[in-house]
């Protein structure tokens, strides 16, 4: 846990260092999408494709040259639906770059670092167990985890200081048969 910390603060310090009166600033809400096509989420064995999980983040838009930008941005995930008795959510930071392709569309690409952490309060939670049902046990206190993704996504502006971004995020690029994908989804204003 202090490793991230002091990897988040070390980052946001570069960001806040690059001059940033030069800089864009980025506001975006959507939803985050975890573990596509691999989370379960019913009975039946049906996977994860869409959530409303809310999701806020705010970053900045640094010109490097020509149709390169550097994107940082930090953002939060909460989730309405946890597990039963827990709360869970995601603090990341974005290490992203841009190509503008035209003015209506860029090439987003760079790596994302996340802390997930869940929290509970304790006691049993009664779970499906083949045919019946049994009682586990709830987690107790708060757990995190951290994990780094490969991006690659595309922002659309229909307005100069609008648009919408999908965003795809990799886990275990290198494994593929523990591989997994986020998405966002997001509006943004640029300020």
């Amino acid at each position: 846990m202090n490793l991230f910390k002091n990897i988040l603060i070390k980052a946001l310090t570069l960001t806040s260092l690059m001059l940033p009166a030069q800089a864009a600033h980025l506001v975006s809400t959507g939803t985050f999408v975890p573990f596509v096509n691999k989370a379960q989420t019913s009975d039946s064995g049906a996977t994860q494709k869409f959530e409303l999980t809310p999701y806020v983040s705010y970053g900045q838009q640094f010109h490097i040259s020509g149709p390169h930008y550097f994107m940082p941005e930090l953002g939060l995930a909460y989730y309405n639906e946890s597990a039963k008795k827990t709360k869970k959510r995601i603090l990341f930071f974005h290490y992203d770059f841009s190509y503008v392709l035209s003015t209506s569309f860029i090439l987003r690409y760079g790596l994302t670092t996340y802390w997930q952490t869940i929290s509970g309060d304790g006691g049993t939670v009664r779970l499906r167990n083949g045919q019946s049902y049994t009682n586990y046990p709830a987690l107790s206190g708060s757990q995190s985890t951290y994990y780094s993704t490969l991006d690659l996504g595309g922002e659309f502006f229909f307005m100069p200081n609008r648009s919408a971004r999908l965003d795809f995020n990799m886990m275990n690029a290198r494994d593929f048969d523990n591989r997994a994908f986020n998405y966002i989804l997001t509006y943004n204003w640029y300020l």
